[in-house]
C-alpha cells in the first residue's frame, strides 16, 4: 500500500520516530517517494537509533536502566473527527477505519492498547509496559532507541512515563532529544527522490516547509 506521508501541516515539525513504534508489529522498512519538493525547507531527518542509546547510556547510565527495567507507557488523546489543521492529526474514526466505539475498542485492544472514553467524544488510548530498547538480528547486537519518550512526554495530547507510572525526569528527556538532533542526518528532497530507511536502525521526522510538498509512503515487513 502507498499512501500520502503525514499530512499534518507543513509548518509543524513532525519529531523523530521509528515508524509505528507503539504497535506491536512494525515495518521493516520505509520507502518514500518525492514527487512534489517544497520550495524551501520538508528535509526528511534520520538519525542512527544506537547512537542514541551509546549516548544516553553515557550520560544517564542510571536513568537509563532504571528504565530498562520498568519499560514505558504511553497515552494519546484523538478527537473523534481528523483535524488536518493541526497536529492532533487523525481522529480515532480515521485511524481506526470505523464510527462504531465497540468495533473501535476491538481494533486498538488487536494492537495491544488499552482505551478509556472522553467526555467530549474522544478516546485515549494507552500502551505498555514497552521496550526502551531493543535489538534486532542481523545489525551487530546494537540497541536501538525504539521509543518515543521526547516525541509524546509531557505534551497536550500525550504523556510519557515508566510503566509503573514513575515520571521520567525532565532534564533527561530534554537532554535526549538534543542528542537525537545532535546526531541527526538532513535529507534534502528532490522531485524523484526515493528514501529507503530501515526503520529497525533509523528514526526520522520531518522539517517545516512551505507547500505545497507530497512525498507518498510505502512500508514492508
Amino acid at each position: 500500500m502507498i499512501w500520502t506521508a503525514n499530512e499534518g501541516p507543513l509548518s509543524e515539525f513532525i519529531y523523530y520516530h521509528h515508524e509505528m513504534v507503539l504497535i506491536k508489529e512494525y515495518p521493516k522498512k520505509v520507502i518514500l517517494f518525492c514527487e512534489i519538493p517544497p520550495p524551501e525547507g520538508g528535509e526528511t531527518p534520520f538519525v542512527p537509533s544506537f547512537r542514541v542509546t551509546e549516548r544516553m547510556i553515557e550520560e544517564f547510565p542510571e536513568e537509563v536502566k532504571e528504565m530498562e527495567e520498568k519499560g514505558l507507557k504511553y497515552s494519546f488523546s484523538a478527537p473523534s473527527n481528523s483535524d488536518r489543521t493541526s497536529m492532533r492529526g487523525r481522529g480515532w474514526e480515521d485511524a481506526f477505519g470505523t464510527s462504531d466505539p465497540k468495533e473501535a475498542e476491538l481494533r486498538a485492544k488487536g494492537l495491544g492498547m488499552d482505551v478509556e472514553w472522553l467526555p467530549n467524544g474522544g478516546l485515549k488510548t494507552i500502551l505498555g509496559p514497552r521496550n526502551l530498547t531493543k535489538v534486532f538480528e542481523g545489525r551487530k547486537g546494537r540497541r536501538m532507541w525504539f521509543n518515543t519518550i521526547v516525541g509524546m512526554h509531557g505534551k497536550e495530547i500525550s504523556s510519557a512515563t515508566m510503566a509503573d507510572g514513575t515520571e521520567i525526569p525532565e532534564h533527561v528527556v530534554k537532554r535526549c532529544g538534543e542528542i537525537i538532533e545532535e546526531e541527526s542526518i538532513q535529507f534534502k528532497w528532490e522531485k524523484g527522490d526515493v528514501l529507503f530507511l530501515d526503520n529497525y536502525a533509523l528514526l526520522h521526522g520531518r522539517r517545516p516547509s512551505l507547500p505545497p510538498r507530497r512525498v507518498l509512503v510505502a512500508t514492508t515487513k
